[in-house]
């Protein structure tokens, strides 16, 4: 086992919560077992976040834009087409049944 460098810890720091733990652990060539332990001795969270969550289908950006788009007035259907979404999800988002955030 090699001591971890100063240099690796901040990479854990700076990715954690952006980048998958098998990532992180490619990256600085130790094992995602390795990242884990280390995460957790130093009560770092390693859940992706935001955009960066394995669920996420469209980025916030998008749904922020379809619900300004609704706001001045844009047919649903046309903001559909326009981001790529089904009519439905666009229905989710700008009424607020599903929120990003």
């Amino acid at each position: 086992m090699n001591k971890w460098k100063r240099a690796e810890i901040l990479i854990v720091r700076q990715c954690a919560g952006t980048i998958r733990v098998a990532d992180i652990g490619r990256l600085i060539g130790r094992t995602d077992g390795a990242v884990r332990a280390k995460a957790r001795e130093l009560h770092i969270s390693l859940r992706l976040r935001g955009d960066y969550h394995q669920s996420v289908k469209y980025p916030g950006c998008n749904v922020e834009m379809a619900r300004e788009l609704h706001n001045k007035g844009a047919r649903r259907r046309d903001i559909a087409e326009m981001l790529g979404m089904p009519l439905g999800m666009v229905n989710q988002y700008v009424y607020f049944d599903r929120r990003v955030g």
